[in-house]
C-alpha cells in the first residue's frame, strides 16, 4: 500500500482514538513517510486536521499532532494565507501553538499579522477576535495598541 498525506492523517485519527496520548515514535514513522509526499499535499492532509468539525472531542490531540508535523516538515503555504488563516480560525484549537508558529516559519511574522490584521478589521463575532489575539499571543507580538500580548 502507497502511503499519502492522507493514510497518515487517518493513521493519526486512529493513534489518538486508542492511544490518547502523543506518540514520538508514530510521529518519527510519520515524518519519514510525508517527507517523501508532494508539498501540497501534506499540506492540504495536516491542514485538513486544523479544519476538520467531525472530531471536537478529540481537537486537541488530531491538531497536536498535526502541528508538530507541519513544524517538521515546513511544507510550503498557499498564497492566499489570510483565506488559509480564516478557514481554521473557527476550528483551531487555542493551546495548539504550533499552527501559528507554522505559518510564522512557512510565510513570514510580517504577512501572519498581515492576514490577521485584515481579518480582525472584517471580524464576524467575538469568537473570531478571541481566536486572532490568541494566534498573536502564539507569535509572541504586541496588541497594535503596544500593550503586552496576554492569554486571552
Amino acid at each position: 500500500m502507497t502511503w499519502t498525506g492522507y493514510t497518515v492523517v487517518l493513521k493519526l485519527y486512529e493513534a489518538v482514538d486508542t492511544a490518547r496520548r502523543v506518540d514520538t515514535q508514530k510521529l518519527e514513522q510519520w515524518i519519514s513517510v510525508l517527507r517523501r509526499r508532494p508539498g501540497d499535499e501534506v499540506f492540504n492532509a495536516l491542514i485538513g486536521v486544523f479544519r476538520s468539525t467531525d472530531r471536537c472531542r478529540n481537537r486537541y490531540l488530531d491538531q497536536e499532532y498535526a502541528g508538530r508535523l507541519l513544524l517538521a516538515l515546513e511544507p510550503p503555504c498557499p498564497v492566499d494565507i489570510e483565506a488559509t488563516i480564516k478557514h481554521v480560525l473557527p476550528t483551531w484549537d487555542y493551546s495548539v501553538e504550533q499552527l501559528p508558529q507554522y505559518f510564522d516559519g512557512a510565510v513570514g511574522r510580517e504577512r501572519v499579522l498581515q492576514a490577521l490584521d485584515a481579518l480582525r478589521s472584517c471580524c464576524s463575532s467575538e469568537e473570531e477576535e478571541r481566536a486572532i489575539k490568541t494566534f498573536r499571543y502564539w507569535l509572541r507580538v504586541p496588541n497594535s495598541d503596544g500593550t503586552a500580548v496576554s492569554t486571552p
